[in-house]
């Protein structure tokens, strides 16, 4: 009996479409980056995103970034956590496509972090004595 060999392919829905794995979604949002190389010190800039994917990133950067550089990006999210926290996009990848300023980024490693905007502290005053709940008729027990 002859050994067949299987082997799973995923086709194309259509023909001459996209062949990336992960859904590219448009985004016009601010993104901060930190790059960090092996011999160079720690460098940040600023840009814009154009699309993104749960692996893939494709922004506008301040300056034109070489391909294989280790970045840090974070962005904005532009929903709130039930109706009042601010999130925070972080990922973390290497720059696969650089062509001038539009770079591409491929994650491999993405996670929210809520954010405080906002919030102010609100000094106290002294605080009570412990007995204070205690208090009736302006005298104190205890």
């Amino acid at each position: 009996m002859e050994s067949q060999t299987v082997r799973r392919v995923r086709l194309l829905k259509h023909p001459g479409s996209e062949r990336r794995a992960s859904t590219r979604f448009p985004l016009n949002l601010e993104v901060r980056y930190t790059a960090a190389g092996s011999r160079a010190p720690v460098e940040g800039g600023s840009g814009r995103t154009i699309d993104m994917s749960s692996s893939g990133l494709s922004f506008t950067a301040d300056r034109p970034l070489p391909t294989g550089v280790k970045l840090e990006v974070s962005i904005d999210w532009p929903a709130l956590l039930d109706g009042g926290v601010q999130l925070q996009l972080v990922a973390s990848g290497v720059v696969v496509r650089s062509s001038g300023a539009v770079i591409a980024l491929r994650i491999e490693r993405h996670e929210f972090r809520t954010r405080r905007v906002g919030l102010q502290v609100v000094p106290r005053g002294p605080r009570p004595p412990a007995y204070w709940p205690l208090r009736r008729q302006g005298r104190s027990i205890g």
